[in-house]
């Protein structure tokens, strides 16, 4: 009979099983080279074992020829030996005999290990996951928790969304006004847009002012935190659209210099930075040298998308807008956000970033040292064209933006994902895949956890496993047990994992707690 496999999310690439067992004790020693020894580390906080001990033990050695981010595990009577080639590869090497030991036997303070020889490594170098913190804040212990989540299945990137046209979340020191104004707004919960069941969430008159924002020695504090744990974390500062929160603490950045409020609304609005004055530019590149400091990390997210009811501002209303198109020789308002977009990449690559934007802010003119974050379906040949000018990140919306219903994104469907499908050909564009969880509609810890749990299983599992070794019902038996450890967590993760329900009336966002498919969920919980 074949020896049982430990449950392992994300699939490691080859795993074998070795007639063998090896029994850690209190008495077994966590040996390191010495540029391991945060990896050990790990491993020794989660076990309370000795270090002047020796009853077998579990080793780290480093070998050139591993692949970056990969490692070797060999489990056997000898003991435990995880090899990597870099401190990552020797940090996921650890992350998965934790978990293997999660699941031994154990007894009189001792687990059993059975044996293995696994050889593993990512399959995409960006594997990340976003949250929006604009529309609805979280805060530190959560954004916490759900890094120690990320790291358990070896996601590596942290995207967070911290502006916005409901609220700008990071301390300003030059522009102070973007926190005492645009870090507030009248209510806590955000009115419906062109929803069927808007309705029920209507502001109620007892609603108190909201207001929040990390200040900076809060996100230095997260960034390391995340930095123990090999995860980079992604700013994104939204432009030119999505900017009601810095338009309303600075109405000159606006074209006309009228200014507007922060919104308590979901949806687009014309609200938009003014491309064609030059003030605007002087107050970016000021802001974002404050944001690029506390985020030590190659990748800069400067948003781009839906500003196109600005468009028709800058085209039909604005006269520094209309000379910039003809001083710029172009045509469109469209180009225009290229312009000023390339400007504003330009000064984050004098800071040593790579800037990333989302799809629909790309135009033919838009500078090659973009990265192109997928999220609304585009043409095949057009990502085709692009794909062969830069790097894309892949996050459809049809299958990652787990903020949608799970009748219309199963499980089964973000774990399905394939980018043959969307006009990738070639992988060598695909720098990886992310996760979205944006929260005009997610207010609490309950509904998040909901929205992206066990959903961001199936997504590591993406990011990680060669597509020819997934196999759905596999992940599926093997995320038992990681059911057992979300209950153990108290983390709220859905249930529902199936394309119907049996529910009626379910919107294709998340409606937290007054949405019919959140109170199905709770009658499963029992």
């Amino acid at each position: 009979m074949k020896a049982p496999k430990y449950s392992i999310i994300p699939k490691p690439q080859r795993y074998d099983t070795v007639d063998a067992s090896f029994t850690v004790t209190s008495e077994t020693q966590v040996l390191c080279v010495p540029e391991f020894v945060e990896a050990g580390k790990f491993l020794t906080d989660y076990l309370k074992t000795k270090a002047d001990a020796s009853d077998g033990a579990i080793k780290f050695n480093k070998d050139a020829s591993v692949p970056k981010e990969g490692y070797t595990l060999r489990i056997d009577e000898n003991g435990v030996v995880i090899t990597a080639s870099d401190c990552a590869g020797a940090f996921y090497g650890a992350v998965t005999l934790k978990i293997m030991l999660m699941q031994s036997k154990k007894e009189s303070g001792k687990a059993t290990l059975l044996g293995a020889d696994i050889y593993d490594y990512p399959r995409f170098s960006y594997r990340g996951g976003m949250i929006d913190e604009s529309r609805h804040f979280f805060g530190a212990e959560t954004i916490k928790q759900t890094l120690d989540n990320m790291a358990l299945l070896k996601l590596n990137k942290f995207h967070w969304h911290l502006s916005d046209d409901q609220g700008f979340r990071i301390e300003s020191e030059k522009y102070p006004l973007l926190n005492f104004v645009g870090s507030k707004r009248k209510y806590e919960h955000l009115q419906g847009k062109d929803l069927p069941l808007s309705k029920i969430c209507k502001h109620e008159e007892e609603e108190n002012e909201y207001f929040h924002y990390y200040t900076k020695n809060e996100i230095r504090e997260i960034v390391e935190y995340a930095k123990k744990m090999h995860i980079d974390i992604i700013p994104e500062i939204d432009l030119p659209g999505h900017t009601s929160c810095m338009i309303a603490a600075y109405p000159e950045l606006v074209c006309g210099g009228e200014g507007c409020e922060v919104v308590t609304e979901n949806g687009v609005f014309k609200n938009v930075l003014c491309p064609g004055k030059e003030h605007t530019y002087e107050f970016v590149e000021n802001l974002l040298s404050e944001v690029v400091e506390l985020f030590p990390y190659k990748y800069f997210h400067i948003g781009g998308d839906e500003a196109q009811l600005g468009h028709k501002v800058w085209k039909n209303d604005c006269p520094d807008c209309q000379k910039a198109i003809e001083d710029n020789n172009i045509k469109t308002a469209a180009e225009l956000q290229s312009v000023f977009m390339n400007r504003i990449s330009d000064f984050l690559k004098s800071k040593g970033k790579t800037c990333i934007a989302w799809n629909d802010g790309i135009t033919d003119i838009a500078n090659d040292n973009f990265v192109c974050h997928y999220w609304i379906l585009r043409n095949p040949l057009w990502v085709k064209k692009e794909s062969k000018k830069r790097s894309f990140i892949l996050s459809p919306s049809t299958h990652f933006y787990f903020d949608m219903s799970y009748s219309c994104m199963p499980l089964k469907k973000t774990y399905k994902f394939n980018e043959a499908k969307f006009g990738i050909t070639d992988d060598s564009s695909v720098l990886g895949v992310e996760f979205e969880a944006w929260s005009e509609w997610i207010t609490d810890k309950e509904t998040l956890e909901f929205s992206i749990y066990p959903r961001m299983f199936a997504l590591a599992e993406v990011a990680w496993t060669k597509e020819k070794y997934k196999n759905f019902k596999d992940f599926y038996k093997r995320l038992d047990f990681f059911k057992l450890y979300m209950k153990s967590k108290n983390i709220n993760y859905s249930r529902l994992e199936k394309k119907k329900f049996g529910i009626k009336n379910v919107s294709c966002y998340h409606l937290g707690v007054k949405g019919n498919e959140y109170k199905y969920n709770e009658t499963l919980k029992g």
